[in-house]
């Protein structure tokens, strides 16, 4: 899962009247990054397994080599793979695809997990594009194809980028799914997998607080909520015959976007304070605090702030 700064010019308010209030002190950024604010407040209820700590992880999740043998990407760079690859293959327009139905009789749930950790839909301030399972110790990790395709990407973007190690399948009808944070995985690309067959394990990988399975679900390039398909608490799906309407996903593609255009947001960087980001967006020290749940005067760099 990946996010762009969320601080926009556009955004900009008129400046009010200095405040009094005591400017803040910048900590470094956290050694270990993450896919999530970097507000712990908002964080807390965020995590890709809420209920497991970042460090309670298996060896393997928290030691994985680069399979390349090449050093690691920066984060910069990790984003802008993770955008290409969404862009690659058949997209086009909600207004001008045809329905899809899938026969759901021989689709897989990609997990034995029955647990989702984060939910498909606007988390803190983005769009959490996938839906995650946490996996616990003790638990079958095996991820699965969801659906019969072909592997068309196999990934390793390191310990704290991006997604890790991640796979995609296409599925030959415009559908795509998305496999990531995977521990390891058993598969090349080029491979023709069967709906049920093993892609690897799922782990820790890349900017992850614990271990889970992001999974994603794409139709010709236009993101699906993969619960309006699969049925992950039960283990199975909605329905044995599914049709994916391309206007409703419109519908619902829209009402997102203006639910996210009713906020905005500054990403802090390195010498910003409190009074700065209140004058920059017209509000009060105070209010900058309530809407983000600080109770000191401590910000740190990468923190995103919901400034209305």
């Amino acid at each position: 899962m990946f996010f762009t700064a969320c601080a926009s010019n556009k955004n900009t308010a008129q400046d009010t009247q200095p405040t009094t209030e005591p400017e803040t002190q910048i900590l470094a950024p956290s050694e270990t990054e993450s896919e999530f604010t970097g507000n712990p407040i908002l964080d807390e209820a965020d995590a890709g397994n809420s209920e497991i700590a970042a460090n309670d992880v298996t060896a393997a999740d928290s030691d994985i080599e680069d399979s390349d043998g090449e050093s690691e990407m920066s984060q910069e760079e990790a984003d802008a793979e993770l955008a290409a690859d969404m862009a690659e293959g058949d997209s086009a327009s909600l207004e001008t695809l045809p329905k899809l139905t899938l026969d759901m009789t021989t689709a897989f749930v990609p997990t034995a997990s029955r647990r989702i950790s984060a939910p498909y839909g606007i988390r803190t301030y983005r769009m959490h594009r996938g839906v995650d399972m946490g996996l616990c110790h003790g638990e079958d990790r095996t991820i699965v194809a969801a659906f019969t395709g072909v592997v068309t990407k196999v990934r390793n973007q390191g310990r704290r980028k991006g997604y890790g190690k991640y796979v995609i399948l296409d599925h030959g009808n415009g559908l795509t799914t998305l496999y990531a944070h995977l521990a390891s995985w058993q598969v090349h690309v080029g491979d023709t997998l069967q709906a049920g067959d093993t892609i690897g394990v799922g782990g820790n990988t890349g900017r992850s607080f614990g271990a889970h399975l992001h999974f994603e679900m794409k139709y010709h390039g236009n993101y699906i909520d993969p619960s309006t398909i699969f049925n992950f608490e039960e283990g199975t799906f909605q329905s044995a015959l599914i049709t994916i309407e391309p206007q409703e996903m419109l519908a619902v593609e829209e009402g997102y976007q203006k639910e996210l255009s009713k906020h905005r947001y500054y990403k802090v960087r390195r010498g910003d304070c409190l009074g700065k980001i209140a004058r920059k967006y017209g509000i009060s020290v105070t209010r900058l605090k309530q809407l983000n749940g600080i109770k000191g005067n401590t910000i740190r760099p990468g923190q995103v702030l919901r400034c209305s």
